[in-house]
């Protein structure tokens, strides 16, 4: 596979959605450590609720993402739904102009993404959410021209990522009141993080 089309991009939200209901329990057990408890119910309704939507009739990747984004944000009100959404916007805006995806437009798209989150938030990778899956997920995917090794190796740099977070003291949301008791545990956002890459891996590699 040299590029991913739209229809590849919905087929991947359906993979993704899948993989959310399949954590549900898991990320609901790692948000219960140092946060709300909902992570996994919000990330499984949300992510359904954008196969449920006007997203999977959009002909472009901007109007797509915008759309997912937006379902995602009404069906799970919660701080990463929110994230999402403008993830999700920011990240179709980086590639509006793309009619199809190789390895680099995938980490414009995953960069756009990072970057409007920080943009909004003030966060950074470091801090203990779901940028430092993202972040080096999309960095690999910047410097590689071929996707499906491309695609490999950002997921296998997010789930590092992801573990990095044990380390990592929270300075965002609930996860911030814990301070030090909060290292140690893995990020909740940053595993949610981790399986949009797996997901896209296994699209992709199978």
């Amino acid at each position: 596979m040299k590029k991913l089309n739209l229809n590849d991009i919905k087929e991947i939200f359906r993979i993704i959605s899948k993989k959310m209901d399949e954590n549900r329990d898991y990320l609901v057990e790692l948000d219960s450590k140092a946060g709300d408890g909902d992570l996994g119910i919000s990330m499984s309704a949300g992510f359904r609720a954008v196969l449920e939507s006007e997203a999977m009739e959009m002909d472009n990747f901007k109007r797509f993402f915008m759309n997912a984004g937006m379902a995602i944000n009404e069906a799970s009100p919660s701080s990463l739904g929110t994230i999402m959404f403008m993830g999700l916007l920011g990240g179709g805006k980086a590639i509006a102009s793309c009619e199809d995806l190789g390895s680099r437009e995938l980490g414009e798209f995953f960069r756009g993404w990072a970057d409007a989150i920080m943009t909004k938030t003030g966060s950074k990778a470091g801090e203990k959410t779901i940028l430092d899956a993202v972040l080096p997920g999309a960095e690999v995917l910047l410097s590689s021209d071929d996707l499906e090794d491309g695609i490999k190796k950002a997921y296998e740099a997010s789930e590092k990522g992801m573990l990095s977070t044990k380390e990592m003291k929270a300075v965002h949301g609930r996860a911030a009141y814990y301070q030090e008791k909060s290292i140690g545990l893995q990020d909740g956002g940053a595993t949610v993080g981790m399986l949009l890459f797996q997901s896209i891996n296994e699209y992709i590699n199978g």
